[in-house]
Protein backbone atom coordinates (compact mmCIF):
# COMPACT_ATOMS: atom_id res chain seq x y z
CA UNK A 1 0.00 0.00 0.00
CA UNK A 2 2.91 2.44 0.29
CA UNK A 3 3.88 3.89 -3.16
CA UNK A 4 7.42 6.05 -3.67
CA UNK A 5 6.54 9.73 -5.57
CA UNK A 6 8.42 12.41 -6.65
CA UNK A 7 5.95 15.03 -8.35
CA UNK A 8 7.40 17.60 -10.55
CA UNK A 9 5.81 20.43 -8.37
CA UNK A 10 7.56 19.63 -5.19
CA UNK A 11 11.36 17.65 -6.18
CA UNK A 12 12.53 16.19 -3.32
CA UNK A 13 15.90 16.77 -1.63
CA UNK A 14 19.00 14.99 -2.19
CA UNK A 15 18.25 12.37 0.67
CA UNK A 16 15.22 11.85 -0.75
CA UNK A 17 13.35 12.02 2.56
CA UNK A 18 10.15 13.58 1.43
CA UNK A 19 7.70 12.39 -1.22
CA UNK A 20 4.41 14.72 -2.07
CA UNK A 21 1.45 13.49 -4.32
CA UNK A 22 -1.65 15.84 -5.14
CA UNK A 23 -4.35 13.22 -6.11
CA UNK A 24 -7.07 15.47 -6.95
CA UNK A 25 -7.91 19.29 -7.15
CA UNK A 26 -5.42 22.05 -6.47
CA UNK A 27 -4.42 22.47 -3.17
CA UNK A 28 -5.59 26.81 -3.09
CA UNK A 29 -8.67 26.48 -1.34
CA UNK A 30 -9.60 29.05 0.56
CA UNK A 31 -12.48 28.20 2.60
CA UNK A 32 -12.95 29.56 5.90
CA UNK A 33 -15.57 28.03 7.72
CA UNK A 34 -13.78 24.71 8.85
CA UNK A 35 -15.43 22.94 11.68
CA UNK A 36 -12.53 21.68 14.65
CA UNK A 37 -13.51 18.50 14.39
CA UNK A 38 -11.63 15.35 15.89
CA UNK A 39 -11.67 11.67 14.68
CA UNK A 40 -9.60 8.93 16.40
CA UNK A 41 -9.22 5.53 14.63
CA UNK A 42 -8.64 2.25 16.29
CA UNK A 43 -7.06 1.56 12.92
CA UNK A 44 -7.35 -1.92 10.67
CA UNK A 45 -10.56 0.46 9.33
CA UNK A 46 -10.57 -0.63 6.11
CA UNK A 47 -14.38 -1.78 4.37
CA UNK A 48 -15.84 -1.67 8.10
CA UNK A 49 -19.80 -0.49 8.17
CA UNK A 50 -18.48 2.52 10.28
CA UNK A 51 -15.91 3.93 7.75
CA UNK A 52 -18.11 5.50 5.59
CA UNK A 53 -20.41 7.64 7.82
CA UNK A 54 -17.46 8.74 10.12
CA UNK A 55 -15.65 9.51 7.14
CA UNK A 56 -18.40 12.32 6.33
CA UNK A 57 -19.28 13.44 9.50
CA UNK A 58 -14.98 14.30 9.39
CA UNK A 59 -15.64 15.43 5.73
CA UNK A 60 -18.30 18.20 6.65
CA UNK A 61 -16.07 19.92 8.59
CA UNK A 62 -13.63 20.29 5.99
CA UNK A 63 -16.39 22.66 3.99
CA UNK A 64 -14.73 21.64 0.98
CA UNK A 65 -11.31 22.43 1.74
CA UNK A 66 -7.69 20.82 0.88
CA UNK A 67 -7.64 17.55 2.39
CA UNK A 68 -3.92 16.59 4.00
CA UNK A 69 -2.80 12.93 4.51
CA UNK A 70 0.52 13.22 6.63
CA UNK A 71 2.97 9.94 7.19
CA UNK A 72 6.00 8.33 7.16
CA UNK A 73 7.19 5.34 4.52
CA UNK A 74 6.20 6.91 1.39
CA UNK A 75 2.98 8.10 0.36
CA UNK A 76 0.16 5.87 0.56
CA UNK A 77 -3.47 5.30 -0.86
CA UNK A 78 -5.85 7.30 1.92
CA UNK A 79 -5.74 10.13 -0.13
CA UNK A 80 -6.80 8.52 -3.51
CA UNK A 81 -9.38 7.28 -1.79
CA UNK A 82 -11.10 10.54 -0.43
CA UNK A 83 -10.81 11.48 -4.06
CA UNK A 84 -12.85 8.20 -5.46
CA UNK A 85 -15.60 8.35 -2.69
CA UNK A 86 -15.75 11.85 -1.46
CA UNK A 87 -14.92 13.89 -4.17
CA UNK A 88 -17.53 16.43 -3.38
CA UNK A 89 -16.46 16.74 0.28
CA UNK A 90 -13.03 18.48 -0.71
CA UNK A 91 -11.13 20.98 -2.64
CA UNK A 92 -8.20 18.73 -3.38
CA UNK A 93 -7.03 15.86 -1.49
CA UNK A 94 -2.76 14.87 -1.32
CA UNK A 95 -0.59 13.13 0.86
CA UNK A 96 3.17 14.25 2.01
CA UNK A 97 5.38 11.61 3.79
CA UNK A 98 8.20 13.32 6.03
CA UNK A 99 11.16 10.90 6.76
CA UNK A 100 13.72 13.01 8.67
CA UNK A 101 14.09 16.13 10.72
CA UNK A 102 16.25 17.79 7.84
CA UNK A 103 12.93 17.19 5.72
CA UNK A 104 10.47 18.24 8.40
CA UNK A 105 12.06 21.22 8.45
CA UNK A 106 11.73 22.08 5.19
CA UNK A 107 9.92 25.28 3.85
CA UNK A 108 8.20 23.97 1.14
CA UNK A 109 7.30 20.62 3.70
CA UNK A 110 5.72 23.56 6.19
CA UNK A 111 3.71 25.32 3.36
CA UNK A 112 2.15 21.91 2.11
CA UNK A 113 1.21 21.76 6.13
CA UNK A 114 0.19 25.30 7.30
CA UNK A 115 -2.37 25.52 3.68
CA UNK A 116 -4.10 22.45 4.66
CA UNK A 117 -7.91 22.76 5.71
CA UNK A 118 -7.78 19.41 6.90
CA UNK A 119 -5.34 16.99 8.11
CA UNK A 120 -5.39 13.18 8.66
CA UNK A 121 -2.35 11.74 10.05
CA UNK A 122 -1.95 7.75 8.68
CA UNK A 123 -1.25 4.89 10.56
CA UNK A 124 2.22 3.52 10.61
CA UNK A 125 5.02 3.80 13.27
CA UNK A 126 4.71 6.40 15.99
CA UNK A 127 7.71 6.31 17.16
CA UNK A 128 9.10 7.44 13.52
CA UNK A 129 6.67 10.35 13.60
CA UNK A 130 8.46 11.27 16.66
CA UNK A 131 11.77 10.99 15.92
CA UNK A 132 11.06 12.48 12.50
CA UNK A 133 8.91 15.53 12.97
CA UNK A 134 9.23 16.34 17.23
CA UNK A 135 10.86 19.77 17.96
CA UNK A 136 10.58 20.15 14.17
CA UNK A 137 8.88 22.98 11.83
CA UNK A 138 6.73 20.08 11.32
CA UNK A 139 5.62 19.98 14.98
CA UNK A 140 4.49 23.57 14.86
CA UNK A 141 2.68 23.27 12.09
CA UNK A 142 0.51 20.81 13.13
CA UNK A 143 0.16 22.74 16.10
CA UNK A 144 -0.78 25.44 14.49
CA UNK A 145 -3.37 24.10 12.28
CA UNK A 146 -4.58 22.56 15.56
CA UNK A 147 -4.81 25.62 17.72
CA UNK A 148 -4.93 28.80 16.03
CA UNK A 149 -6.49 27.75 12.08
CA UNK A 150 -8.89 25.02 13.91
CA UNK A 151 -9.06 22.76 11.18
CA UNK A 152 -10.54 19.18 11.76
CA UNK A 153 -7.59 16.48 12.41
CA UNK A 154 -7.99 12.99 11.95
CA UNK A 155 -5.64 9.91 13.41
CA UNK A 156 -6.03 6.46 12.66
CA UNK A 157 -3.35 3.60 14.61
CA UNK A 158 -0.30 5.59 15.33
CA UNK A 159 -1.99 8.76 14.16
CA UNK A 160 -4.13 8.14 17.01
CA UNK A 161 -1.60 7.62 19.19
CA UNK A 162 0.45 10.85 18.96
CA UNK A 163 -3.16 12.78 19.66
CA UNK A 164 -2.85 12.24 23.27
CA UNK A 165 -1.22 14.77 25.61
CA UNK A 166 0.61 11.44 26.76
CA UNK A 167 1.50 9.28 23.71
CA UNK A 168 3.39 5.91 23.62
CA UNK A 169 6.24 5.99 21.15
CA UNK A 170 8.00 2.43 21.63
CA UNK A 171 11.91 2.49 19.87
CA UNK A 172 11.74 -1.66 20.43
CA UNK A 173 8.50 -4.04 20.46
CA UNK A 174 5.45 -2.84 21.65
CA UNK A 175 4.78 -3.94 25.43
CA UNK A 176 2.04 -6.29 25.81
CA UNK A 177 -0.47 -6.39 28.54
CA UNK A 178 1.16 -9.10 30.49
CA UNK A 179 4.31 -7.59 30.38
CA UNK A 180 3.36 -3.81 31.36
CA UNK A 181 1.05 -5.49 34.30
CA UNK A 182 3.48 -8.08 35.67
CA UNK A 183 6.09 -5.21 35.56
CA UNK A 184 5.13 -2.07 35.25
CA UNK A 185 8.60 -0.71 34.37
CA UNK A 186 9.43 -3.43 31.64
CA UNK A 187 11.75 -2.40 29.30
CA UNK A 188 9.14 -2.29 26.93
CA UNK A 189 7.41 0.85 28.52
CA UNK A 190 10.27 3.39 28.81
CA UNK A 191 8.63 5.29 25.62
CA UNK A 192 6.24 6.71 27.40
CA UNK A 193 6.01 10.75 26.98
CA UNK A 194 4.07 13.41 28.02
CA UNK A 195 2.99 16.90 26.58
CA UNK A 196 5.96 17.75 23.90
CA UNK A 197 4.53 17.35 21.00
CA UNK A 198 0.94 17.62 19.36
CA UNK A 199 -1.33 19.45 21.39
CA UNK A 200 -4.61 18.97 21.07
CA UNK A 201 -6.65 20.75 23.92
CA UNK A 202 -9.19 18.54 24.81
CA UNK A 203 -7.44 15.05 25.55
CA UNK A 204 -5.49 17.05 28.03
CA UNK A 205 -4.01 14.24 30.56
CA UNK A 206 -5.41 11.56 28.02
CA UNK A 207 -3.19 8.52 27.14
CA UNK A 208 -4.78 6.41 23.69
CA UNK A 209 -4.33 3.23 22.53
CA UNK A 210 -5.50 1.38 19.66
CA UNK A 211 -5.96 -2.07 17.83
CA UNK A 212 -7.19 -2.92 21.93
CA UNK A 213 -9.11 -6.48 20.70
CA UNK A 214 -6.58 -7.28 17.58
CA UNK A 215 -4.96 -10.88 18.28
CA UNK A 216 -3.17 -12.59 15.07
CA UNK A 217 0.20 -14.40 15.48
CA UNK A 218 2.07 -10.50 15.73
CA UNK A 219 0.18 -10.10 18.68
CA UNK A 220 -0.55 -12.43 20.81
CA UNK A 221 -2.19 -10.44 23.56
CA UNK A 222 -5.15 -7.82 23.49
CA UNK A 223 -4.09 -4.37 24.77
CA UNK A 224 -6.93 -3.72 27.66
CA UNK A 225 -4.66 -4.45 30.35
CA UNK A 226 -1.93 -2.39 28.30
CA UNK A 227 -3.91 0.99 28.66
CA UNK A 228 -5.16 0.38 32.28
CA UNK A 229 -0.85 0.05 33.00
CA UNK A 230 -0.37 3.13 31.06
CA UNK A 231 -2.50 5.09 32.70
CA UNK A 232 -1.13 3.56 36.05
CA UNK A 233 2.83 4.39 34.82
CA UNK A 234 1.26 8.39 34.03
CA UNK A 235 -0.45 8.43 37.53
CA UNK A 236 3.11 7.80 38.65
CA UNK A 237 5.34 9.82 36.45
CA UNK A 238 3.00 12.48 37.34
CA UNK A 239 3.63 12.26 41.23
CA UNK A 240 0.12 11.07 41.70
CA UNK A 241 -1.71 13.62 40.89
CA UNK A 242 -5.02 12.44 39.70
CA UNK A 243 -7.39 12.79 37.62
CA UNK A 244 -5.83 10.64 34.54
CA UNK A 245 -7.67 10.11 31.70
CA UNK A 246 -7.56 7.38 28.38
CA UNK A 247 -9.29 6.92 25.15
CA UNK A 248 -8.69 2.85 23.84
CA UNK A 249 -10.41 1.56 20.75
CA UNK A 250 -10.96 -2.05 19.20
CA UNK A 251 -10.20 -1.97 15.58
CA UNK A 252 -12.70 -0.60 13.61
CA UNK A 253 -14.29 1.80 15.93
CA UNK A 254 -14.08 5.68 15.12
CA UNK A 255 -14.54 8.39 18.17
CA UNK A 256 -15.94 11.06 16.62
CA UNK A 257 -15.28 14.18 18.67
CA UNK A 258 -17.36 17.66 17.50
CA UNK A 259 -16.22 21.06 18.34
CA UNK A 260 -17.92 21.20 21.91
CA UNK A 261 -16.15 18.87 23.22
CA UNK A 262 -19.01 15.76 22.51
CA UNK A 263 -17.85 12.52 21.62
CA UNK A 264 -19.88 9.49 19.59
CA UNK A 265 -19.27 6.61 18.22
CA UNK A 266 -19.04 4.92 14.68
CA UNK A 267 -18.48 1.44 14.07
CA UNK A 268 -20.47 -1.86 12.79
CA UNK A 269 -23.23 -1.94 15.32
CA UNK A 270 -22.73 -5.64 16.58
CA UNK A 271 -22.10 -7.17 20.14
CA UNK A 272 -18.53 -7.74 19.10
CA UNK A 273 -15.74 -5.82 18.27
CA UNK A 274 -15.82 -1.85 17.42
CA UNK A 275 -15.90 -0.77 20.76
CA UNK A 276 -14.39 2.52 22.34
CA UNK A 277 -13.07 3.11 25.94
CA UNK A 278 -12.89 6.32 27.82
CA UNK A 279 -11.41 5.45 31.03
CA UNK A 280 -11.00 7.57 34.25
CA UNK A 281 -8.86 7.16 37.56
CA UNK A 282 -11.41 6.93 40.32
CA UNK A 283 -9.59 8.89 42.97
CA UNK A 284 -7.15 6.72 44.13
CA UNK A 285 -3.20 5.92 42.80
CA UNK A 286 -1.65 2.13 42.60
CA UNK A 287 -0.65 0.14 45.67
CA UNK A 288 1.62 -1.06 44.27
CA UNK A 289 3.77 0.18 41.40
CA UNK A 290 7.45 -0.66 41.17
CA UNK A 291 10.24 -2.31 39.31
CA UNK A 292 9.80 -6.36 38.93
CA UNK A 293 6.92 -6.83 41.03
CA UNK A 294 2.95 -6.95 39.39
CA UNK A 295 1.27 -3.95 39.72
CA UNK A 296 -1.75 -3.78 41.96
CA UNK A 297 -4.35 -1.32 41.68
CA UNK A 298 -7.15 -2.56 43.19
CA UNK A 299 -9.19 0.16 44.86
CA UNK A 300 -11.97 -1.69 46.59
CA UNK A 301 -12.36 -3.53 42.62
CA UNK A 302 -13.05 0.14 41.37
CA UNK A 303 -9.65 1.43 40.34
CA UNK A 304 -10.27 2.74 37.14
CA UNK A 305 -13.52 3.76 35.89
CA UNK A 306 -14.94 3.28 32.18
CA UNK A 307 -17.37 4.24 29.68
CA UNK A 308 -17.59 1.82 26.77
CA UNK A 309 -19.93 2.45 24.15
CA UNK A 310 -19.87 0.23 20.95
CA UNK A 311 -19.94 1.91 17.58
CA UNK A 312 -22.99 1.65 14.61
CA UNK A 313 -22.92 3.05 11.30
CA UNK A 314 -25.07 5.88 12.40
CA UNK A 315 -23.18 6.90 15.05
CA UNK A 316 -23.96 6.43 18.92
CA UNK A 317 -23.84 7.24 22.41
CA UNK A 318 -22.69 10.48 23.78
CA UNK A 319 -19.33 11.54 26.27
CA UNK A 320 -18.92 14.75 27.44
CA UNK A 321 -14.90 14.97 27.37
CA UNK A 322 -15.07 18.10 29.32
CA UNK A 323 -16.35 16.91 32.13
CA UNK A 324 -15.75 12.84 31.57
CA UNK A 325 -19.27 12.57 33.72
CA UNK A 326 -22.15 13.49 31.48
CA UNK A 327 -22.68 10.27 28.98
CA UNK A 328 -24.92 8.02 27.27
CA UNK A 329 -25.88 5.42 24.83
CA UNK A 330 -22.97 2.95 26.80
CA UNK A 331 -22.64 1.65 30.17
CA UNK A 332 -19.84 2.23 32.81
CA UNK A 333 -17.04 -0.33 33.77
CA UNK A 334 -14.85 -0.89 36.40
CA UNK A 335 -11.18 -1.80 35.93
CA UNK A 336 -8.51 -3.12 38.23
CA UNK A 337 -5.94 -5.34 39.47
CA UNK A 338 -5.48 -7.06 42.45
CA UNK A 339 -1.95 -8.26 41.14
CA UNK A 340 -0.65 -8.21 37.16
CA UNK A 341 -2.04 -9.90 34.67
CA UNK A 342 -3.83 -12.60 36.22
CA UNK A 343 -5.55 -10.67 38.56
CA UNK A 344 -7.03 -7.55 36.23
CA UNK A 345 -10.07 -7.30 35.38
CA UNK A 346 -13.40 -5.69 33.72
CA UNK A 347 -16.55 -5.60 35.61
CA UNK A 348 -19.89 -3.83 34.35
CA UNK A 349 -21.40 -1.36 36.74
CA UNK A 350 -24.79 -2.82 37.86
CA UNK A 351 -26.19 0.85 37.71
CA UNK A 352 -25.27 3.94 37.57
Amino acid sequence: MIRPFKNPEMTDDESDNFHYISECGTANSTSATQTPYILLIGGAEGKTSGEDSATKWFLKGVDKGDYLVLRSGGVGRQAAWICDNYRDFVSSSAELSIDSQEAANNPRVIQRIRDAEALFIAGGDQNEYEDYWEGTAVEKAINYLINQKKVPIAGTSAGMAILGDYYYAPAHQGVLSSEILNNPFHHNTKDIYHSDFIKVPILKNVITDTHLDRIDKNHPEKRYGRIFGFIARVVHENDNQLPVFGIGLEEGAFVAIDDKGIAQVFGNGTTKGQDAYFLQTNGAVPEQIKQDLPLIWNNNGQAVKAYKISGTPEGSGQFDLNNWSTASGGSWEYWFTTGGKSGFKQKPIQSQ
